[in-house]
């Protein structure tokens, strides 16, 4: 039989669940005649229906599937569940899985015995039949993103968001996220139109390998755009780098085209002067844990104006950062086309970094919109407030370990490297920090009293003990009277 074999019969076009209506209908006193015209089942198909004469409820000929409907819908569940734990089966995976369970249910088949699979046949009929499945392409995922993203770290990190924005009472305007993408002068071509039975196809790009150029973005919960942060690999700044660039963008140079400490110090003195946060009128934002983002000089220019900033857990970005939900997917799409336009227009000439601002611009002005803010926010559960937009299955993945949930301590043994040195004080467990410094972290009771303080907080991952462990930067204490850093 043809694998697209194409029906020359409406027969049956009524399915299973009007049928099973009319049958109702027609035991509780609707005449078989009335059925037919108000439902289009066939008189004589209520009647054998009515009469038990038919043994499979809307199945048509003489052919069967191979696999009752209860065993593909058992493989169907699996095959969404290893998905959903990211370790999705293949199409040979999936057709190996059929010839197993036909085996071991004793029903005849007409697979191969040799391979031991099912047909190409049979997956496409399984394919068609079951439309919540389709072949995808998975994007590459690491163990420790699988892993990292689950729901006690989930928690933790939505424990500490709303206490702050309960205590300041911020409103979608004073809540930023920010981060960093990179981009290059080489671009992707996109699709085109080529001779059928040619093996490779080609399309100019300006070089094999492209040099990164760092993008530093922010947007609002309320849709406001922070102009953004060019990040150049050369070490002299000039104008001509951000010719054609969104207005209002910063220029910068590092030894290899990212961030740097120097550089993100930078970027918060242009984000306070577009965001305009004071210690009266507070903003959050929210951001990775990139190093350059802990340093100490970051911390104290944060807290003395008004920032509070927020890290996500580690290796979490992928679920709850809005800009690499919404915005730097659909950025990088737009930036490619621009870029292959501009090779079109362009014939024999090659993107230099003296272009790249204005192609950046082209892109960041089509996609840089209010409504992409805001989706980003809502969907990671940031904005509207919602820690349940996220359900059992985007935990899945961390299903795979048997790692305990971790305790909550500040134990020096598990404290994370890269937090900032401050000098000793009593009060409680030490904290080691670099430059040998350390801090005796103060009691639960203390820190409850401590009133009005800004800090920042963040959460830290100990690469040492494989322990997660929470930690605030900076308080107040109303029982000493005295700064006290964590």
């Amino acid at each position: 039989m043809p694998r697209n074999r194409q029906r020359t019969s409406a027969r049956g076009s009524y399915g299973v669940e009007t049928l099973n209506l009319v049958l109702q209908k027609v035991r509780d006193g609707m005449s078989k005649r009335k059925a037919e015209m108000t439902y289009g089942v066939p008189r004589k198909t209520i009647t054998r229906h009515l009469k038990k004469e038919v043994l499979r409820v809307g199945k048509l000929g003489r052919y069967d599937c191979t696999l009752s409907s209860d065993l593909e819908n058992a493989l169907c569940q699996h095959i969404v569940t290893m998905q959903r734990m990211m370790f999705g089966f293949t199409t040979v995976d999936v057709r190996k899985l059929a010839y197993d369970l036909a085996v071991q249910n004793n029903v005849l088949h007409p697979f191969n015995d040799q391979k031991k699979m099912a047909g190409k046949d049979w997956l496409a009929g399984f394919l068609s039949r079951h439309q919540q499945i389709s072949i995808r392409n998975p994007e590459p995922t690491s163990m420790s993103r699988a892993t990292a993203f689950n729901e006690p770290n989930k928690n933790r990190f939505f424990e500490i968001y709303k206490h702050e924005l309960q205590k300041e009472q911020f409103t979608a305007s004073r809540i930023w996220n920010v981060d960093e993408s990179g981009f290059t002068a080489v671009h992707a071509p996109r699709k085109i139109l080529a001779e059928r039975g040619i093996k490779q196809v080609g399309k100019i790009t300006s070089a094999e390998k492209g040099v990164t150029t760092t993008a530093v973005c922010a947007f609002s919960a309320s849709g406001n755009y922070i102009p953004p942060m060019l990040i150049f690999k050369r070490k002299r700044m000039t104008e001509l780098l951000l010719r054609g660039s969104p207005p209002g963008t910063l220029g910068a140079c590092s030894d290899n085209g990212w961030i740097t400490n120097e550089l993100f110090l930078k970027w918060l003195k242009h984000f306070a002067a577009h965001a305009k946060p004071s210690n009266d009128e507070k903003v959050i934002l929210l951001l990775d844990g990139h190093g350059s983002h802990k340093t100490l000089q970051a911390v104290e220019y944060a807290r003395a104006h008004g920032i509070v900033m927020i890290s996500f857990p580690p290796h979490s970005t992928h679920h709850m950062q809005p800009l690499d939900r919404t915005f730097f997917g659909p950025l990088k799409v737009q930036y490619h086309k621009e870029c292959d336009k501009w090779m079109t227009q362009h014939v024999g000439q090659r993107i230099s970094p003296f272009q790249l601002a204005e192609l950046f611009d082209l892109a960041y002005t089509a996609v840089a919109n209010i409504a992409k803010a805001q989706s980003g926010f809502s969907c990671t559960g940031m904005w509207p407030y919602n820690p349940d937009v996220y359900t059992a299955a985007d935990f899945a993945p961390s299903m795979i370990t048997d790692e305990p949930e971790p305790e909550r301590t500040t134990a020096a043994s598990q404290t994370s490297p890269s937090t900032v040195s401050v000098s000793e004080q009593p009060g409680g467990a030490a904290l080691e920090q670099p430059g040998g410094a350390v801090l005796e972290q103060p009691s639960a009771s203390v820190l409850d009293q401590a009133a009005g303080s800004v800090y920042i907080t963040t959460l830290g991952y100990n690469e040492f003990t494989k322990h997660k462990l929470l930690f605030l930067i900076e308080y107040t204490c109303t029982y000493c009277g005295q700064k006290i850093c964590s």
